[in-house]
């Protein structure tokens, strides 16, 4: 039994086809992609304690704005991406008391899912 050689044609197409799904899989919507907790390194457990000591007195946007810088610069040191990534979202969302809550909210989950408790 001798076997056929697949043409120039059908090369191509499997070729255009193998492309078409390394594309598709490298433009997947990560943001829809589940979050690892990361592990709560010492970095991580200041960010979160000092966030939620200093949260319920961040009443207005300036003092939003000085809580999130603070928070964005300890997380600076973790390697928990998770709260990295949500204490990056407070700054963006000092504005509106709203989509702070919000963020706020976020980040302590972010704390509460990698094993921070409250101090």
């Amino acid at each position: 039994m001798k076997l056929k050689m697949p043409s120039r044609v059908q090369w191509l197409m499997i070729a255009a086809v193998a492309v078409a799904i390394v594309l598709v899989m490298g433009n997947r919507d990560r943001s829809a992609e589940p979050e690892a907790a990361g592990r709560l390194d010492d970095a991580a457990k200041t960010t979160c304690d000092s966030f939620a000591k200093s949260y319920p007195g961040a009443k207005t946007k300036t003092a939003r704005l000085a809580l999130a810088d603070r928070t964005l610069a300890s997380s600076a040191r973790t390697d928990n991406d998770a709260i990295s990534k949500r204490a990056g979202d407070l700054g963006r969302n000092a504005d509106d008391g709203a989509t702070w809550k919000s963020s706020a909210d976020a980040l302590i989950g972010a704390c509460q899912n990698a094993g921070w408790t409250t101090p």
